[in-house]
């Protein structure tokens, strides 16, 4: 990276991310998380990020490998919560026998299904570095 993109980043990174810590590693360490950032197209920083998200509980970002078979789970929940709402309003509109049972069920699964694919969504954001080389 030259020195005025490098530049560019840090500012776009200090409008997107308010805080800013500092971090001592020794240089075995530092290395490491360079080789990193270096196979996956990132920086340091995002790097560490995403080590702070697997930590904390948060899902993944999604690697430009897994990326597309991501984007296609997220469009298959898709279809598949539009299959259960439109059980439901089969059964509402008295289309089909109405069972609360299986009404509540259905439900659950699609609200379940909804859930998965937020975090699916949510995995394919991907880091701004990464973004901005697709565009």
């Amino acid at each position: 990276m030259d020195e005025d993109a490098q530049k560019t980043a840090v500012k776009n990174a200090s409008r997107r991310y308010g805080e800013v810590t500092h971090i001592r590693f020794s240089a075995d360490e530092l290395a490491s998380l360079k080789a990193i950032a270096e196979r996956e197209g990132a920086t340091v920083s995002e790097v560490v990020r995403r080590l702070v998200r697997a930590q904390a509980g948060y899902l993944p970002i999604a690697s430009e490998a897994l990326r597309p078979a991501i984007v296609d789970m997220t469009d298959q929940l898709r279809r598949v919560g539009v299959n259960f709402n439109q059980a439901v309003r089969a059964m509402n509109d008295g289309r089909v026998a109405h069972d609360e049972d299986l009404e509540q069920a259905l439900m659950a699964v699609g609200d379940l299904v909804w859930q998965f694919r937020e975090e699916l969504k949510a995995m394919t954001g991907g880091s701004r570095k990464m973004r901005g080389a697709r565009s």
